[in-house]
């Protein structure tokens, strides 16, 4: 079941409240509820009392199993009795009479009941806690439209992990110890186009009988798969789910540890854990024991802070794992719930005097709660993180893959892993191969299970059995293709024009010794004529940039094309660039001047150019092969080339290749043979090397296809140069010194340096800094913080003064809230200018445990966060709060520091999504800027 039910009622109490008598019924139901609701108590009309239990085996416990539901029901005469006693009976009878067992077919209905009795709900609306953002709290429904709202919340969080995924009609859904199933339901019946399959994981019996029954009602069974089962052992199978969710759940875990790596095990690669859960609060004026002491009181296992949930989460293998703090919902859900309860002691019928009693101890009890809240005793929120992806590169790369995005591991991360023992499991998701890893049918079968991504370093994928891949659900891409068409386009072309010319026969011919005259050797054609026809076998990648590049010399020349098979033309392409289409090769053959073979190797394009096509060619005519080898018959052109039957031959690769010394090919006089040559640059390596990880991001949405990192990169250049001018604009600048950077691909962009910071416009912004302690600084943090996007580096007066201080920063007011916490410290050494600080630095801000800030002693100080906006702000916040400091400490007066938990607090709400660094603040600091 639920946590939200226990917590509106006493979890340190055991019991929720009576259900007020209702005049269609004779009877005055009380219901009381252990912390997994495995128990339920009325009194009924004639105060006989009658207690409900239900068995092990029918429990509605969603996170534990039987002996654990039984090993807690020990505790519950004293904990009944002692909370009585403290809420009060008013000389009622004893508390301890109403523990007397008996089974109910359904307690969840009553329940139920009792929440729409009290809260005014509709009995079949979802009751987790809600997101109160813009409701009216005396609305009628308000609270079932709250748990809606949060559920809409947490899904659209989801989704802005998985934008890959938004518009997929296969999406895979699952919600572990979903009660009900009230939020798949919701959602599977909202978002019908997009998922697929929704999941339902859950112990209790009778609440899945409920799913089934609501999914039935909302014709929803052939997509609501419901799974009796505990959430941390569940029967589905592993890596199938594209999110996991779960609302108010975990809370009742004996292991988050165990649940967490569950939830890993089920989620695809590169999916989405997305959950809400009571966590134990961080407050540091509460005790260790008096945690402690509150967890055991309520039978929590596993009691942890939202630091250490997201420590854990990434433990066993989760990345990306960040914390949304809405204990503020959470109050306002409380609030409500006493508003409502009031309401019924003072205005309804309660019935017996032990149901009022029973209701006002759970009035108490809420109160109770909200001070907890108030005193930070637990929290409320949502944790998001992502399922990394696993990579092996079976092959040498011809230049080092340089990996940025900690969301796909390789090899150093499993070493890493293993030296510190994390619970990580680091399987196989992704293989790089090169054009000599011959991938065949064994190879593939034998690849791990878990692999579902192939990505080959070449032009070609005649190495790779793509039958097998599709067999196993590999999908397969290159790397390198912009770099790899853009070179091929341009060395073919090149060759056209020779080839056309007859110019590589005039290699070695001596000048006429009698003098040139007009008609000595003039046989060649020219490109750019409409008597000339090129011929073009395939219109894929390749071979439509060739005729755009054609059309863009030569727009009167004849293109031909043919393709195999034919089914595959490009109706399109061939009108927008003014080709014709031969439906037979060899009459393609017999009007072409130059024959160009543009088709990967497969079984239907071996020896395609084959003797029947190359006897039909002109005298005058030549074939330029840039397709594989096979794809050219290599007997029936040798044959053609000694007979002089065509005029030349241009191969950039042959069959066999390589082709054996003593071939007659090499002594063929109008034949040149050039060594695979097409892509033969440093470019074109680095390129195949380069492009492997933007491959694995937009397969599984890790970051964002070309053309939304263009537009990314516009936007971040855009940030960065308003935030160069914003620091001018403040007087925050140091002329050109100081930097301002931002994480992007496989570097970053960065302040230029030598221009004044007032007159930086986007187009300024480099990959590289020319200053060397901009380079150590900004890598060094990188380095240390993966989640950090943007840095700041200033040397303001009156942050650069606090940096001289012994006692440094100290937050005292209510803009130092940013930094409660949030400070780390560097020792100066002196220029920044030798590399071996790097590591000193990146230690200086691990150190402080999510800190936005270091404090560069006698020297100036660094803000940082996950965009420029936000780490801008912050240095501005910065400063001006140091200066604050020093105006206090001028003036002489005792100091007056604000209590820690006032403090923690603060910061806290600071850092709510609505009120976080440059959310507010961006836009309207952007209309101060003009680059006109």
């Amino acid at each position: 079941s639920h946590s939200t039910h226990v917590f509106h009622g006493e979890l340190s109490v055991l019991i929720l409240p009576t259900m007020p008598a209702m005049e269609s019924s004779p009877t005055s139901i009380c219901v009381s509820d252990s912390f997994h609701f495995s128990s339920f108590y009325w009194r009924d009309s004639r105060n006989n009392l009658a207690g409900l239990e239900t068995s092990d085996d029918e429990s509605n416990n969603s996170s534990s199993d039987a002996a654990t539901s039984s090993a807690r029901r020990r505790y519950r005469s004293d904990t009944l009795a002692s909370e009585n006693e403290a809420g009060g009976n008013n000389g009622t009878s004893s508390p301890t009479e109403i523990l007397k067992p008996q089974p109910i077919a359904n307690p969840d209905r009553i329940k139920l009941k009792f929440y729409s009795h009290v809260m005014g709900e509709d009995e079949g609306c979802s009751i987790h806690y809600g997101k109160w953002d813009n409701l009216d709290l005396d609305q009628p429904g308000c609270y079932g439209l709250a748990a809606e709202a949060m559920t809409n919340y947490m899904y659209r969080l989801s989704m802005g992990l998985l934008p890959h995924r938004s518009e997929a009609n296969d999406f895979r859904y699952v919600d572990l110890g979903s009660g009900s199933g009230a939020s798949a339901i919701y959602l599977a019946e909202k978002h019908s186009q997009t998922i697929a399959e929704a999941t339902i994981v859950n112990i209790c019996h009778e609440q899945n009988i409920t799913a089934r029954d609501k999914a039935a009602e909302r014709n929803l069974t052939d997509r609501i798969n419901i799974v009796e089962a505990s959430f941390d052992v569940t029967p589905c199978p592993s890596n199938h789910f594209d999110l996991t969710f779960s609302q108010d759940a975990f809370i009742h875990s004996i292991s988050k540890r165990k649940t967490y790596a569950e939830a890993y095990r089920i989620t695809k690669p590169g999916g989405a854990f997305v959950f809400c859960d009571l966590m134990c609060g961080d407050n540091p004026d509460l005790t260790v024991l008096e945690l402690a002491q509150f967890a055991e009181k309520n039978r929590i296992n596993d009691w942890l802070n939202p630091s250490q949930i997201v420590k854990t989460c990434a433990d066993v293998g989760w990345s990306n794992a960040t914390f949304v703090d809405l204990t503020t919902d959470l109050r306002i859900s409380f609030q409500l719930m006493l508003k409502k309860v009031t309401f019924v002691l003072e205005h309804g019928d309660t019935g017996s005097n032990v149901n009022r009693v029973l209701l006002m101890n759970y009035r108490d009890s809420i109160c109770r709660r909200i001070t907890q809240i108030d005193r930070g005793v637990f929290k409320w929120g949502v944790v998001q993180c992502r399922k990394p992806v696993g990579m092996e590169i079976i092959c040498k790369p011809p230049v080092p893959f340089k990996k940025t995005n900690h969301l796909i591991l390789d090899e150093t991360d499993r070493k890493k892993s293993l030296e510190i023992g994390k619970e990580r499991v680091l399987e196989t998701n992704i293989v790089v191969v090169d054009i000599l890893s011959k991938m065949n049918k064994d190879k593939i079968d034998a690849l791990p299970s878990t692999v579902e991504l192939m990505i080959t370093m070449s032009a070609g994928l005649d190495h790779i059995d793509m039958e097998a891949c599709k067999a196993r659900g590999i999908m397969v891409k290159q790397s390198g293709r912009e770099a790899i068409t853009s070179h091929v386009v341009q060395y073919t072309l090149s060759f056209l024009i020779l080839g056309l010319r007859d110019a590589l026969n005039q290699l070695g011919v001596p000048f006429p010794s009698s003098g040139w005259n007009l008609n000595w050797n003039c046989e060649g054609k020219p490109l750019a004529s409409s008597s000339t026809t090129v011929a073009i076998v395939g219109m894929g990648v390749i071979a439509k940039r060739l005729v755009e590049e054609i059309r863009k010399i030569a727009p009167d020349t004849r293109i031909i094309i043919y393709n195999v098979p034919p089914t595959m033309r490009d109706l399109d392409a061939e009108n927008k660039f003014s080709v014709e289409y031969v439906a037979d090769l060899v009459d393609m053959a017999s009007q072409s001047d130059v024959l160009l073979p543009l088709r990967p190797l497969t079984k239907h394009t071996e020896n395609l150019i084959g003797k029947s096509v190359i006897s039909n060619l002109q005298p005058h005519a030549g074939i330029i092969n840039m397709s594989r080898g096979k794809v050219v018959d290599t007997d029936a052109l040798t044959e053609a080339l000694e007979n002089k039957s065509i005029k030349y031959a241009i191969l950039d690769t042959t069959f066999p290749e390589p082709l054996p010394k003593d071939h007659r090919l090499w002594n063929v006089e109008n034949c040149f043979i050039f060594p695979h040559y097409a892509t033969n640059t440093y470019a074109v390596r680095e390129a195949l090397v380069a492009d492997i990880q933007p491959i694995i991001e937009d397969h599984y949405g890790l970051s964002h296809s070309d053309e939304r990192r263009k537009a990314e990169e516009k936007a971040l250049r855009y940030d960065l140069a308003i935030a160069h001018r914003l620091t001018a604009k403040y007087g925050m600048d140091m002329l050109v010194w100081n930097h301002i950077s931002a994480r992007f691909r496989t570097g970053c962009l960065i302040t230029p340096g030598r221009k004044m910071w007032n007159k930086i416009v986007p187009e300024d912004l480099v990959y590289s800094s020319t200053n060397v302690t901009a380079d150590i600084i900004h890598d060094a943090i990188y380095s240390a913080r993966p989640d950090i996007k943007a840095i700041i580096h200033l040397h303001t007066p009156a942050a650069t003064a606090i940096s001289c201080l012994e006692e440094g920063f100290v937050p005292i007011t209510q803009d130092s809230a940013y930094f409660y916490g949030k400070v780390a410290t560097y020792d100066w050494d002196g220029l920044s200018d030798d590399a071996s600080e790097g590591p000193q630095i990146a230690a200086a801000v691990k150190a402080v445990e999510g800190c936005n800030t270091l404090l560069m002693h006698n020297h100036g100080y660094v803000c940082f966060g996950a965009s420029v906006r936000e780490a801008w702000v912050l240095a501005y916040y910065f400063e001006r709060c140091c200066e604050v400091q020093l105006r206090v400490m001028q003036s002489g007066g005792k100091l007056r520091r604000p209590p820690k938990a006032v403090m923690q607090k603060a910061m806290e709400t600071s850092y709510l999504p609505e009120f976080a660094p440059g959310v507010c603040e961006w836009e309207a600091l952007c209309d101060e800027i003009s680059f006109d």
